[in-house]
């Protein structure tokens, strides 16, 4: 169900807002769909508006997730888009190359502009021209992802500047060709746009060779994104479980590490190790698709769940999410802070207390509460979290 209304308040929640500090039970004022006020009490100053109540729940910037596959009918194993979005509580999200150059237009047209897709979609677009994620691989089993003349800078140029409004960065598969030292597709990415953050899927694939990681995390620059970050024989841990040279200076150099949980990609063990070593995830993502939706993975928010069963503070949890999100595809001046002026992107969640059984899709853990979306705005409209709740006990699914 969506609502929309000239003035609306959220009223009486718990606002968590890393950027500014805010952590107070406080309003959230809407009009046409931009942030007027924040604050105690504002809804008092304005009577005449639609008031919902969500008192007793978070109430957060709109939460960005910044690896998923949610172009559907492109890539078969994409879900529909709003279901990872809006449906899950998460206003604005962004695909993870499951498109190249010569098709991301076609996803513009079908899915990102398509006036039925209510979610705000950019896109982190893989540099090949021919490039579809999907559930065999196949531009790996044909050898194209592995192809050279797969690249055309300068046309790849064209479509990034065209399309700088949706295309926040490149996904790259580090494939290899003749130069074991090189990927030429990671090359590309730098050449086609460098001010465009390039995220690395950290680990194998089929068919295809890929850069060994030790060579490619020393050809990261500042602001790239490590994905499946946390996995297990990534490469970033030594074989006791230390992060490596490589590992550790690319961190200190200021390249970003992103969750990217997917079916197998992230580890409890892992992640703990990291994080009691000081290498915090700067991003929490989920990488949803058909494999994982219905476990391990679930949505954005029981991804969130397992990061703060770890030990990491709620507002640390909530900041990978939002600010850090939106730092990272370069659209801080737009998204992940509750500041008057900006477009009403607002997420609603619920802490559910008791015990919860969590899983990595290899270790099952045992916390005492979890997160679940309830809603959000979206542009200044309400959309319930529909897909989030319908796994929640049958007493809590009832949305504020």
């Amino acid at each position: 169900m969506s609502v929309s209304n000239a003035y609306l308040v959220l009223q009486g929640g718990r606002v968590l807002d890393p950027a500014s500090g805010l952590d107070a039970v406080a309003d959230v004022v809407v009009r046409d769909g931009t942030i007027v006020e924040v604050g105690t009490n504002a809804a008092a100053n304005h009577p005449d508006a639609k008031v919902r109540d969500v008192s007793g729940h978070l109430v957060t910037p709109g939460l960005i997730d910044i690896h998923t596959h949610c172009y559907p009918g492109l890539g078969d194993f994409c879900l529909p888009t709003d279901l990872m979005g809006v449906d899950s509580g998460v206003p604005v999200i962004v695909d993870a190359g499951t498109a190249s150059t010569t098709i991301i237009e076609l996803a513009r047209k079908a899915i990102i502009d398509h006036p039925d897709t209510k979610t705000k979609v950019f896109a982190l677009m893989d540099p090949s021209q021919i490039y579809l994620a999907n559930k065999s691989f196949i531009c790996h089993y044909l050898r194209i992802a592995g192809d050279e003349r797969n690249i055309d800078i300068e046309a790849a140029k064209a479509v990034v500047d065209a399309n700088r409004d949706v295309i926040v960065g490149f996904k790259v598969r580090p494939t290899i060709t003749d130069n074991p030292d090189r990927s030429p597709f990671l090359d590309a990415a730098h050449a086609i746009a460098p001010d465009l953050p390039i995220m690395i899927h950290l680990g194998s694939f089929p068919h295809t060779p890929v850069l060994d990681t030790n060579k490619l995390l020393y050809q990261l620059r500042k602001g790239d994104i490590i994905t499946h970050a946390c996995r297990g024989g990534g490469g970033q841990l030594d074989d006791k479980g230390e992060p490596t040279k490589p590992f550790v200076d690319a961190y200190e150099r200021g390249v970003l590490l992103d969750i990217g949980h997917s079916a197998g990609d992230f580890h409890f063990r892992t992640a703990r190790r990291m994080i009691e070593r000081g290498y915090m995830p700067n991003t929490i993502s989920t990488d949803l698709n058909v494999f994982n939706v219905d476990g391990p993975v679930f949505s954005l928010s029981t991804t969130m769940s397992k990061i703060w069963a770890l030990g990491v503070p709620l507002i640390e949890v909530i900041r990978m999410n939002t600010v850090n999100a939106a730092a990272a595809i370069k659209r801080g001046e737009e998204y992940g802070e509750l500041k008057v002026g900006r477009s009403a992107e607002v997420s609603v969640l619920r802490i559910e207390e008791g015990t919860v059984q969590l899983s990595d899709g290899h270790e099952t853990i045992e916390a005492s509460r979890r997160l679940r979306a309830v809603g959000c705005l979206r542009g200044g409209t309400w959309h319930d979290a529909v897909h989030d709740l319908k796994t929640a006990p049958d007493a809590l699914k009832e949305a504020v």
